[in-house]
């Protein structure tokens, strides 16, 4: 092995291999590889080799055919193919992609790597852009026509990352640039399969026919899951809290289905929307002849609910009245319906939603201090969209493929123009703002590429308020490309926002700072920024 190798490896081992390796075994490897590297002697690395070759190949048990260029892993539901010819950063990714769950077959070479390709089908191809016999530029084109539906993300170095960008263009689903984060490379590559799944459904007819909740890898939103599916595992009530559209309804319905109800009845009741005056006869239900118009007995929201779970939203607009009568069917699960004297007993899960500050109503008078105390067991704050950007590649990416799929169209281009506007805008209506405006731009698009004039006048309003170094409408680009843009963007106007300061800026992003670096270079292609900026 020669020493430049050696130092490549050791610095890869050290970016990406902290996840993989026992402290006692990284002292073992880099010790070995230091030895190698520096004596220039030719013992150390069979040594070395020899010591990764007893590790287990994949998990203990697993099996592989030695005899095969390409040695198999694990079965999985996900094919993956990992072309890599450093053997430290290979088996590092390979026990990392195994233990997600991928079915990972890996190659030293880009020519096993192509024989494998012919000889099998895979879902994903990663792949290093410099390889022995066929590089990775070129096992990308051969994958093209040989298998179009695989999803191609290839690994590279600084000086490769043009090349990757330009297969981009091609068809290639992204780039990681080395050294890399094992975790980055995990979220990458988990992208990549759901987009995978996503599409299969849809193309057998078992796509969701609404948004799935709780989208989003932003710190904000990992906190929000861990929330939802602590309160799934119990039995009490939950107060949802969260400005309009930000999915309060999408928390509650997915805290029922992971709930041991969600085989029951989930029943939701807009509270703004209900009169005073029948306030009980909606919840509770009444008897035929209760009142003038009740010509036959109807069950409430309550009863109706028995065994499952009620959503209560906007419960804070309740009167104070109702807020009375609702107090007193959550202390003993009883009420009796409208003209009746038969009192009804039931077994619900209130859960509560709100977009006002039910602490500061109590506290003021307007709002029962005692039914805000039993509404607010478990608290659960859904953040703006505002307060999670990090995000927005991802809604918008799985947004314009939902709609293009309910409306018959195909999956829209996004001119550059329009990327830049919805990187800029704030959402004051949040999710659900960007879901209508994607509906509205693929409906107008008619089937091509999403221009400016195609996104409502608000958002659209706002690329014309960005400074002279916003995009060319010359061109329109790929979906895939247009994300990568849109995300450049805004870590650019996040970074902004924090005065340069990387650290903070990181920090909101929810990325290491070694990551916002990284992405701040490649965009920019300047490799020596001033270290004084660097807080």
């Amino acid at each position: 092995m020669e020493p430049a190798e050696s130092t490549v490896g050791e610095r890869q081992v050290g970016a990406i291999g902290r996840r993989r390796f026992s402290v006692l075994r990284r002292i073992y490897l880099l010790v070995v590889a230091l030895v190698g590297g520096l004596a220039g002697i030719g013992w150390a690395w069979p040594w070395l080799d020899a010591y990764l070759a007893r590790r287990p190949a994949v998990q203990a048990g697993a099996s592989m055919d030695v005899s095969s260029p390409c040695p198999g892993a694990r079965v999985s539901s996900m094919k993956l193919l990992l072309a890599e010819d450093d053997r430290i950063v290979r088996i590092t990714v390979r026990d990392a992609l195994a233990d997600d769950g991928y079915a990972v077959t890996e190659c030293a070479d880009g020519t096993s790597a192509l024989h494998a390709v012919q000889a099998e089908v895979f879902d994903i191809v990663l792949s290093d852009v410099r390889l022995p016999g066929v590089d990775g530029i070129a096992l990308f084109r051969a994958v093209r026509q040989i298998n179009p539906r695989a999803a191609v993300v290839l690994m590279t170095a600084f000086a490769d990352a043009d090349d990757a960008v330009a297969v981009m263009r091609e068809g290639a689903r992204d780039y990681v640039q080395k050294p890399f984060e094992i975790d980055e490379l995990l979220l990458r590559i988990r992208r990549v399969r759901d987009e995978i799944a996503f599409r299969a459904r849809m193309e057998t007819g078992q796509g969701p026919t609404r948004p799935e909740p709780l989208r989003g890898d932003s710190p904000a939103m990992q906190r929000l899951r861990e929330r939802v599916d602590a309160a799934a595992q119990s039995e009490v009530a939950v107060l949802l809290t969260g400005e309009t559209g930000t999915g309060k309804d999408l928390c509650a319905r997915t805290i029922h289905e992971r709930s041991r109800r969600a085989d029951k009845p989930f029943v939701a009741v807009n509270c703004a929307a209900i009169p005073d005056t029948l306030f009980e006869a909606e919840l509770f239900g009444h008897e035929k002849g209760a009142f003038t118009g009740a010509d036959r007995r109807r069950v409430g929201r309550f009863e109706a609910a028995n065994g499952g779970t009620l959503l209560l939203d906007e419960v804070g607009e309740l009167a104070a009245a109702s807020q009375a009568k609702l107090l007193r069917v959550l202390e003993s699960s009883t009420f009796e319906p409208v003209g009746s004297s038969r009192p009804v007993k039931v077994d619900v899960r209130v859960l509560a939603a709100t977009n006002r500050d039910l602490a500061a109503d109590a506290a003021q008078g307007r709002f029962r201090r005692d039914l805000y105390y039993r509404l607010n067991v478990i608290d659960l704050h859904v953040p703006p969209l505002r307060e999670r950007r990090a995000d927005l590649p991802v809604l918008v990416r799985a947004f314009s493929e939902e709609i293009a799929s309910r409306q018959g169209r195909p999956v829209p281009e996004l001119a550059p123009d329009v990327v830049a506007a919805l990187a800029a805008y704030d959402y004051p209506g949040n999710v659900r703002e960007l879901l209508h405006a994607l509906e509205r731009g693929v409906a107008l698009s008619r089937g091509g590429p999403i221009e400016l004039d195609h996104l409502p006048a608000d958002i659209a309003a706002t690329f014309a308020r960005e400074p002279s170094g916003a995009p060319s409408l010359e061109h329109v680009q790929p979906l895939g490309e247009a994300v990568a843009v849109f995300e450049r963007e805004y870590i650019q106007r996040v970074l902004d926002k924090a005065g340069g300061h990387k650290t903070r800026a990181a920090a909101l992003l929810g990325i290491s700072r070694k990551n916002l670096w990284e992405r701040l270079r490649d965009a920019t292609r300047d490799g020596g920024e001033d270290d004084a900026n660097e807080r």
